[in-house]
């Protein structure tokens, strides 16, 4: 990679965006460039936030090839039945994995006050499911953390363990990834939107994850398969990622290259460009207000993914 991009990526990432507080690029397996700033620490986790749903997507992933999960068209109805609100739509029952992966349920929601009425509530499952379906499933993109909940809700009833237990056992720990704390629902539930801590060296674990098609040192973590599909467009998306949707990742391309993001808010990012062998992190460790929000993006994208083109 071209050492000098990389440098000005760092000093650009330093001047525009006041809140950074890590940016690590990995190539082969390598990290290339690591440098942080405003006094973090290379070992001290970050709140990635959004970035969450990606990580407890991969935990679908790992339950269906466990068998805990049957089928990524299993239902509400089939697997959380006793958290359906009795006055619910009865349509809520047959929406399924899937839908709640790539946030096309057909719930009612709003995506822009999306966070703040989630925390505002004291069930999140309910508050969820207790809108009316508005759409056919799996027509309609709306970013929802209520359905990203839910799929952490589903992790723990299929498992037979709390998520963040399960996630210890099956991802954290063959990653060699030491989390900070993972945030809990009002019901004690591991947030399945939000509120993970890890450190940037860890998201890029994550990221090397899926280069690797799921693979880690020579064991299948996640299911090849799964793994393809979740960064591939499966939904529209809107304008909080600004591209399409996989199983809670967001997709695009750049420079003709396939990409996918975890994204999380402030300008988190797990950056995947697999046909360069690239994972990009950036990390925000301060919750900005929404007027400072700039986006890493754009040095990601102009910069480090150009120093990985040099002498392709």
């Amino acid at each position: 990679m071209d050492a000098s991009l990389l440098d000005q990526a760092g000093e650009r990432a330093d001047a525009e965006l006041p809140d950074i507080s890590a940016l690590v690029v990995a190539r082969g397996g390598n990290l290339v460039y690591e440098r942080y700033y405003g006094g973090q620490e290379a070992d001290e986790p970050i709140n990635v936030r959004s970035v969450t749903k990606s990580v407890v997507s991969t935990l679908i992933g790992i339950a269906l090839a466990d068998g805990d999960l049957e089928s990524l068209d299993q239902t509400i109805g089939d697997l959380i039945p006793d958290r359906i609100p009795a006055d619910a739509d009865p349509r809520t029952a047959g929406i399924t994995v899937r839908s709640l992966l790539t946030m096309t349920s057909g719930l009612d929601w709003s995506a822009y006050s999306d966070y703040p009425d989630l925390i505002a509530s004291d069930d999140w499952v309910t508050l969820t499911l207790s809108q009316p379906v508005v759409a056919e499933q799996g027509t309609t993109y709306v970013y929802n953390s209520g359905g990203s909940h839910l799929l952490s809700v589903i992790v723990t009833e299929v498992t037979g363990q709390d998520t963040a237990e399960f996630a210890q056992e099956r991802l954290f720990d063959p990653l060699g990834i030491v989390p900070g704390k993972w945030e809990r629902s009002p019901q004690d539930e591991a947030t399945g939107g939000f509120g993970l801590h890890l450190t940037a060296r860890d998201m890029a674990k994550l990221g090397r994850l899926y280069l690797d098609e799921g693979r880690w040192e020579g064991e299948q973590i996640v299911p090849a398969d799964y793994v393809a599909e979740a960064i591939t467009y499966q939904s529209a998306g809107d304008s909080t990622g600004g591209v399409p949707y996989g199983y809670q990742w967001w997709v695009t391309e750049v420079y003709g290259y396939p990409v996918a993001f975890a994204l999380g808010y402030g300008g988190q990012f797990i950056y995947l460009v697999p046909d360069l062998d690239l994972v990009v992190v950036a990390g925000i460790s301060r919750r900005v207000q929404p007027e400072e929000l700039v986006s890493p993006r754009p040095i990601i994208e102009q910069l480090i993914v150009a120093a990985a083109l040099v002498g392709t």
